[in-house]
């Protein structure tokens, strides 16, 4: 016999009536399910678990499903800003703006897990509605964990409008992170040579590599706090300093609320030069 909870939290923690019965569970053990506190109903259609998220639950009582940013961050990918809850809604339905949050007002194609949409849609509803670098950041965010591949990333270009087709050549599923993205994107801007996830001296990989001898990290502060993962990023660097060559570290307020000054540090230390060059060149 199978369980209403269990069935929920499968369906993420929201789900159709419609689609509980479909799987054996009668209207009668729904209801009941609801009146003893175990499901809470979500307007007519939906019921969800107590803990379901509250995005999701605010979302479909204001008549839509999440949409953008926020149907992103529900498959885990990056995303660059805090953004208001973001309800998509199709274009023919007549509803009020609901209180806190941004509906989006587009035909669009429901994922797996109805409540949201899909993949491909919300890449193409927050590309709309960023800048260039937060867009690309998030399509390679799902690109590099294998949410999408080459042939979405295609479908998301062609819905895109024209100002936006350039941003094709800039993407890298290589890319770990957000952080890693933001940063290359204007690296390469600025016309130096950068690698992505390249093998490192003292083992593992770095993040960037400018020009063939920069080697630059863009850490997840929690991450690095761990002692262990710090002990090896600091026989990595002494490994990078020991052949000749440089190595930066930034973490995420210094990417995501300071890139310019990153930036500017960056093009200060390439200015300086290679060591080991330098060093070759005085002997």
């Amino acid at each position: 016999m199978r369980h209403l909870t269990t069935d929920l939290t499968a369906a993420g923690g929201v789900v159709k009536r419609t689609a509980l019965r479909s799987l054996g569970h009668t209207s009668r053990q729904i209801s009941a399910a609801v009146a003893d506190g175990r499901l809470r109903a979500v307007g007519r259609l939906w019921v969800a678990l107590p803990e379901a998220d509250a995005r999701v639950v605010a979302a479909l009582k204001a008549g839509g499903i999440l949409g953008g940013a926020s149907a992103l961050r529900s498959y885990g990918v990056w995303v660059t800003a805090e953004t208001p809850l973001q309800i998509a809604t199709k274009p023919s339905r007549s509803l009020p703006v609901a209180t806190g949050s941004v509906r989006i007002w587009e035909r669009f194609e429901p994922d797996a897990q109805p409540w949201r949409v899909s993949i491909v849609d919300a890449l193409v509803q927050h590309a709309r509605r960023v800048d260039r670098d937060d867009a690309i950041a998030s399509i390679d965010s799902a690109w590099h964990q294998g949410l999408i591949g080459e042939s979405d990333v295609d479908v998301v270009f062609r819905r895109l409008p024209q100002r936006c087709q350039s941003w094709r050549r800039l993407l890298d599923p290589d890319a770990e992170s957000g952080l890693e993205s933001l940063l290359r994107v204007p690296c390469r801007d600025r016309g130096w040579t950068v690698e992505s996830q390249v093998a490192a001296p003292g083992g593992g990989s770095s993040d960037l590599l400018i020009d063939g001898w920069l080697y630059v990290e863009a850490d997840g502060d929690e991450w690095h706090d761990n002692e262990r993962q710090a002990a090896k990023d600091r026989r990595r660097n002494r490994a990078i300093t020991d052949q000749g060559d440089r190595w930066l570290r930034f973490g995420y307020a210094e990417v995501v609320h300071d890139r310019e000054r990153t930036l500017a540090t960056i093009e200060l230390v390439l200015a300086q030069g290679r060591p080991g060059l330098r060093r070759a060149l005085a002997g």
